[in-house]
């Protein structure tokens, strides 16, 4: 999320994913937010959330591919790999799971820029990889490589 005061989001450290960031500090932690349901001429409807997040019946959680994007793709989108620990929940016939805990341990170093700011969301991406101690690859194969040699120390 941007802080309070605005900060333009090229020069913002924080790693955004939907309505939630991903934590420059160590794991990120899955949460469950609130659930609105809404009719049309009714006030929004707030239901409980999960107490354990990820959660059968529920979409919360870090998602996550079983195998890695065997593609590059152009800024502002990025490919990289990610430890999960704590409950997980598996999803092997659509290919991904949700998980409670994550870290970004790798990216692919991105080849063409892409959105409005490519250069500075390059400079952004290079620095979340160096506050996160995450290692950039140059391509898939090197990611799926250097992912299975960090995941066999694990």
């Amino acid at each position: 999320m941007i802080p309070g005061k605005w900060v333009p989001p090229s020069e913002s450290l924080y790693a955004q994913t939907c309505h939630r960031s991903w934590s420059l500090t160590g794991a990120t932690v899955a949460y469950c937010p609130p659930h609105l349901q809404g009719d049309p001429g009714k006030p929004l409807v707030s239901s409980n959330t999960c107490e354990d997040a990820p959660s059968f019946g529920c979409t919360c959680g870090l998602y996550a591919r079983y195998e890695p994007i065997r593609q590059t793709v152009r800024l502002p989108y990025v490919i990289g790999s990610v430890l999960a620990w704590g409950r997980v929940i598996h999803h092997e016939e659509r290919s991904f799971f949700r998980a409670e805990k994550a870290l970004p341990i790798a990216f692919v170093h991105p080849r063409d820029g892409g959105g409005a700011f490519p250069r500075q969301s390059e400079e952004k991406l290079l620095r979340i990889a160096e506050k996160l101690g995450a290692e950039m690859v140059e391509g898939p194969e090197e990611l799926r490589a250097y992912t299975e040699m960090e995941a066999s120390k694990w």
